[in-house]
C-alpha cells in the first residue's frame, strides 16, 4: 500500500493545496490518535465542525482510519454537537423560509 503522505500534491490552486494539504495533516493526526496533544485535538474538532462535508465523509470511509474517528467523535461528543442556539436560528429560518413559500403559492393560485 502507498503511503498517501509521501505521494505528490497535483499541481493546481493555491486553495486546492491547501485544502489537500490540511486532509493530509487531519488525516494523519487521525492515524496517530489518541496520542496528540490538545491543540491537535481542537484542530481535528474544528475540521469536523467545519470542514468540507464531502472530504469529511471521505475520511470516514477510509478503513485505516474510520475506527479512530468514531473514537474521536464519541469522546468529543459534546464539543462537536450543536449548541441549542444554533438549532434555534436553523429552526427560525426554516419557519420563514415555510411561511414564505406558502405565501408565494397562495399568490398564484
Amino acid at each position: 500500500m502507498i503511503d498517501q503522505q509521501s505521494v505528490p500534491a497535483l499541481p493546481g490552486t493555491p486553495d486546492e493545496q491547501d485544502d489537500t494539504a490540511r486532509k493530509q495533516r487531519v488525516k494523519a493526526l487521525f492515524r496517530r490518535y489518541p496520542d496528540i496533544t490538545s491543540e491537535e485535538r481542537r484542530e481535528l474538532t474544528d475540521y469536523l465542525k467545519s470542514g468540507p462535508l464531502l472530504e469529511i465523509g471521505l475520511l470516514k470511509g477510509d478503513e485505516t482510519i474510520r475506527y479512530k474517528i468514531a473514537a474521536f467523535e464519541q469522546e468529543q461528543a459534546k464539543a462537536l454537537s450543536h449548541a441549542p442556539k444554533e438549532i434555534a436560528v436553523l429552526l427560525v429560518i426554516f419557519v420563514l423560509l415555510a411561511v414564505a413559500c406558502s405565501a408565494l403559492w397562495d399568490m398564484g393560485a
